[in-house]
């Protein structure tokens, strides 16, 4: 029967060597996950936001935005006049180290008024606050 309290020196630092990579491992794929959660947040948020504008929710997709602190978003009265007809994201990066994403998007849309059909791109910043765990938009809303 072997002797299994004493143990040889190569086999201690075998021991050691394979416990030091089960912890990196498992800390890596733990600030994976962090990440990749974080970037699957954005993904649903800025659907939300996007949701909120095609369906002329303008309050709603004024959530979206952080505001300087004291300040109230206002939503423009003329805004319930405006219409998207597409939203589209032309661009986007994701910076992980500062939590931040840039997107531009391509707008058409239309005011109820006149019925003719504009385009603007809105370049978009997001930031992922970790205090209140969410991401918000810090650039300013798109000007129909």
């Amino acid at each position: 029967m072997p002797n299994t309290i004493f143990r040889s020196p190569s086999s201690i630092k075998h021991t050691m060597v394979t416990l030091i990579a089960i912890c990196f491992t498992a800390l890596v794929l733990g600030a994976c996950a962090t990440t990749a959660d974080k970037a699957d947040k954005l993904e649903r948020t800025v659907r939300g936001y996007e949701k909120a504008l095609r369906w002329a929710k303008f309050d709603m997709a004024y959530s979206y935005f952080k505001w300087d602190s004291g300040e109230q978003p206002v939503v423009p009265k003329d805004l319930k006049l405006i219409r998207i007809t597409t939203y589209r994201i032309a661009n986007r990066n994701f910076d992980e180290e500062a939590m931040t994403a840039s997107q531009v998007v391509t707008i058409r849309y239309y005011n109820q008024s006149d019925l003719r059909e504009r385009e603007l791109e809105d370049h978009q910043k997001w930031k992922y606050f970790h205090d209140e765990k969410r991401w918000y938009l810090i650039s300013k809303p798109p000007e129909f």
